[in-house]
């Protein structure tokens, strides 16, 4: 392009410096490109030749812009829509706020889970069982119901007229006797009959009590991260000494009401609760177990088909009683996912699942049943002062055939004379970070740590 003259570029900076003029207009005007006008009214070029009196255009905000000749600024549809742009840019700054703040708090344990990936080591998997299979046995699935341990709750005799005595290792020794039970009958008792090929854990809430109504400073280790440490490492002790004896193991985890970290419920948190760092740490501690796998999903309850038949899961406390008297409340919830059960994918829904009353109980409903388990602490202070309540330690196991649906039950009781006596194989009392790397073990030097066998 041949270099423009002097007196060229005199025109155009006396063309930019009128009012309206605009660096498009002026390019057009002169037949010279866009760019060319840009270098010269921002002074890049030409900077020998001077500006009209007055001195170069002021650069306006916002950019070049074509001037709307139809623009009114009171017309009402301009303002209407004016302020409608101003709600919803306001609204959206509101949403955006609340969005970031519980993201701070539900992404809290999951960047706990990211951390402890990486330095939980898995605990070994125990050889397999192999059982022969006899002519003419029943194939059934064996369902095992683990909720409202609360195994971190101390409670001492004098604050429950002596009713009960607990903590961390008697939760431990209940736990070794409900995987003994459960070995036992489905291997041994039933065998003859019976052949459990797959074992289902429904995790449903209340592992821990929380940091509600000050238990984290009654608690047995007095540190909440701690104590889902330990009940995690239980837990997984647990399905370690289940997985030998079936061909596969399915553990499903929801929330209850006493991990959650809010004043209220939360029903878009449901991993903000330290319920699923419990499943979480349990899950990578059994990350070597080929047979075991975990379910957590993002909610308060789940549906599952359990070798044919549908089941529902869920903690309980949102279910209001009447009258003191829950039944009556989950008995309405019941019917209500009944109807809406017809409208979902999957086998229909014919037991309902949950805990949370501590108080283990049956109910049957139209052609489907509701099923109350029981707690892993008989009572404590509120209970036994409150209401004088107490119920005989216990959980629920029963079978599931896919044309008869559940066919046996039993609650397991989980006292045993030996409590007093502390756990034979799950040992964590004093030393709830065995199998994390970088951290001490707790016990006396020289001493080799306790081993861990399966169940006989």
């Amino acid at each position: 392009m041949p270099r423009l003259k002097k007196k060229k570029v005199q025109q155009i900076k006396s063309d930019l410096c009128k009012p309206d003029a605009t660096q498009p207009a002026v390019a057009k005007k002169h037949r010279i490109s866009r760019s060319t006008i840009s270098d010269i009214a921002t002074g890049r070029t030409h900077k020998d030749v001077p500006w009209p009196e007055g001195g170069p255009p002021v650069k306006r905000a916002g950019g070049q812009r074509k001037p709307n000749v139809d623009y009114d600024p009171t017309n009402g549809r301009i303002l209407e829509l004016e302020a409608e742009i101003a709600h919803l840019r306001d609204e959206r700054n509101r949403e955006r706020q609340k969005a970031q703040a519980g993201a701070k708090q539900r992404g809290l344990f999951k960047a706990m889970t990211d951390v402890l990936t990486d330095r939980i080591i898995p605990i070994k998997p125990l050889p397999p069982v192999r059982r022969p299979r006899r002519k003419g046995q029943i194939e059934e699935h064996c369902v095992m119901h683990l909720s409202d341990g609360h195994h971190d709750q101390v409670v001492v005799p004098d604050e429950c007229g002596g009713l009960e005595t607990y903590n961390f290792p008697i939760s431990c020794c209940r736990g070794e006797r409900y995987v003994e039970t459960v070995v036992e009958w489905t291997q041994q008792t039933l065998h003859p009959q019976f052949r459990f090929t797959d074992l289902w854990v429904l995790a449903y809430g209340d592992h821990t009590s929380g940091e509600i109504h000050g238990h984290t400073e009654r608690s047995y280790f007095r540190n909440q991260f701690k104590n889902c440490f330990a009940i995690g490492k239980l837990h997984a002790l647990m399905y370690r000494d289940l997985a030998p004896h079936f061909r596969s193991m399915h553990v499903v985890y929801v929330p209850g009401n006493h991990g959650r970290r809010t004043a209220k419920k939360d029903h878009h948190g449901a991993h903000d609760n330290w319920d699923y760092l419990v499943g979480k740490i349990a899950e990578l501690y059994c990350g070597d177990i080929g047979n075991i796998d975990f379910l957590i999903p993002d909610a308060f309850s789940v549906n599952l088909d359990i070798n044919g038949v549908g089941f529902h899961v869920f903690h309980g406390d949102d279910v209001r009683g009447s009258l003191g008297i829950p039944y009556y409340g989950l008995q309405r919830r019941q019917r209500n996912l009944t109807a809406l059960a017809h409208a979902q994918d999957g086998p229909r829904i014919r037991y309902f699942c949950c805990g949370h009353f501590h108080k283990p109980g049956v109910v049957g409903d139209m052609d489907g049943e509701l099923i109350v388990n029981g707690p892993w602490v008989a009572s404590d202070a509120y209970a036994f002062n409150s209401f004088a309540g107490y119920s005989e330690p216990s959980q629920w196991i029963h079978g599931v055939n896919p044309k008869h649906g559940v066919t046996w039950r039993m609650n397991v009781n989980l006292r045993s004379d030996r409590e007093q006596c502390g756990p034979n194989r799950y040992k964590l009392e004093f030393n709830p970070d065995v199998n994390i790397k970088g951290t001490r073990t707790g016990r006396a030097p020289g001493k080799k740590r306790n081993a861990s066998s399966a169940p006989a």
